[in-house]
């Protein structure tokens, strides 16, 4: 009887372990949350700012998904990180860094350089001057002096992509 305990405490000791793995597997697979659709900094970039008659407000009124790497600044409120990917014209030598300031939600904690994966909305906000030291987000100003500002619902961990730059399409 005495073993029988031990075995039953150490198979539930083993479940337990395996249902918090199972759910902290959803969170680094990558996968996008059902009903929201992915973009990339990029994608949300050109939408917003230039093509000529992209679909602005639709984008502003979706349910958004994004995943790149973070980086806090003292600049920003303590909830506020800047999820930020290298986007590539023609070689490594001229990436630059593509950000969207994020609210994240309460109790999350993350660090420099994390891959994470981003639901939630956007809206455009008058951009602060004071920001413009933060590059993936300076670079993410258009003439209209607005900038993206993303209000996460979800934000967790994922694994780093194979390929972490986002590369530009020409269509010749």
């Amino acid at each position: 009887m005495k073993y029988l305990k031990k075995d039953i405490f150490l198979l539930f000791s083993l479940l337990l372990l395996s249902m918090a793995v199972a759910s902290q597997t959803e969170a680094i697979n990558n996968s996008v949350p059902a009903n929201f659709k992915e973009y990339t900094q990029l994608e949300m970039g050109d939408i917003l700012f230039d093509t000529p008659k992209a679909p602005k407000q639709k984008l502003l009124k979706s349910k958004i998904f994004f995943r790149g790497k973070l980086l806090k600044s003292p600049l920003l409120k303590n909830d506020e990180a800047v999820v930020y990917r290298m986007v590539i014209t023609c070689c490594t030598a001229d990436a630059l860094p593509l950000g969207i300031l994020v609210k994240l939600p309460s109790n999350i904690q993350f660090h420099d350089g994390d891959w994470v994966g981003i639901a939630g909305t956007l809206e455009l906000l008058p951009f602060n001057d004071r920001l413009k030291t933060i590059d993936p987000l300076a670079n993410m100003v258009p003439p209209e002096k607005v900038f993206p500002y993303f209000t996460a619902t979800k934000a967790y961990k994922i694994n780093a992509p194979k390929d972490e730059y986002i590369y530009v399409q020409y269509n010749y």
